[in-house]
């Protein structure tokens, strides 16, 4: 997520999982925003400073060189590693069930819902070639298609060292109305009982090992920031 106000000179930043679908909703018409991957309002912005296909990384370093002010939306690693692998299950069934959590998932059994995940893990691997940007120490040799998935992807590495605020998404209301906004309503917002259900299940897969090491370094940066 991307979202800038010229007038008052600020950008606010996030990738998926961390409520920024509820900002966007409460943000007025003088803020330029996009909920994921392409920032291709600043083309109209900053003609002369891009062109073709905007990153919305890129457009947030551009932006944090024009001296914006930058708020970047964090959330705890693990809950929102457990929510964006709730996405990944939930968009694979959206052709096929009109609500996948509730008609599909939530009536496995637990075992069922392990071997699930599993199986999502398992058909995902690949051979990794280098080491991983945010970890150079991180032992096994393979990587997971669904890490690098837009809602589950480690990013705070990217992140850690702007001179930004950081703001964590359970303070995400108070943030809105620091900006003179109204809150909208929460968007995709998960059943608990579920959602319990699914880190259990997450933390009886084979990969589990795998899933503490790949989260440790977020977490520990996202320890820092808050």
């Amino acid at each position: 997520m991307l979202a800038i106000n010229l007038n008052k000179q600020i950008v606010i930043y996030s990738l998926g999982k961390t409520g920024t679908t509820s900002l966007i909703n409460s943000l007025t018409n003088d803020w330029y925003s996009t909920g994921e991957i392409s920032a291709d309002f600043m083309k109209e912005l900053y003609p002369d400073s891009f062109n073709g296909h905007v990153d919305q990384y890129k457009a947030l370093q551009f932006l944090y060189k024009q001296q914006f002010k930058v708020y970047v939306i964090i959330r705890e690693p693990w809950k929102r590693y457990v929510s964006g692998i709730k996405e990944v299950m939930q968009d694979n069934l959206n052709p096929m069930f009109e609500d996948p959590i509730n008609e599909v998932y939530s009536n496995l059994s637990d075992q069922k819902l392990t071997k699930a995940i599993d199986r999502l893990f398992y058909l995902s691997e690949f051979k990794r070639e280098t080491d991983f940007k945010f970890d150079k120490t991180f032992p096994y040799p393979s990587d997971f298609a669904i890490h690098h998935n837009y809602h589950i992807r480690n990013w705070l590495y990217s992140v850690k060292d702007l001179n930004a605020t950081f703001i964590d998404n359970s303070n995400l209301n108070d943030f809105i109305k620091g900006l003179g906004l109204t809150p909208a309503e929460r968007t995709n917002v998960s059943n608990p009982e579920f959602i319990k259900r699914l880190e259990t299940s997450i933390k009886s897969t084979n990969i589990y090992f795998y899933i503490e090491k790949y989260l440790h370094s977020e977490i520990e940066t996202y320890q820092k920031l808050i």
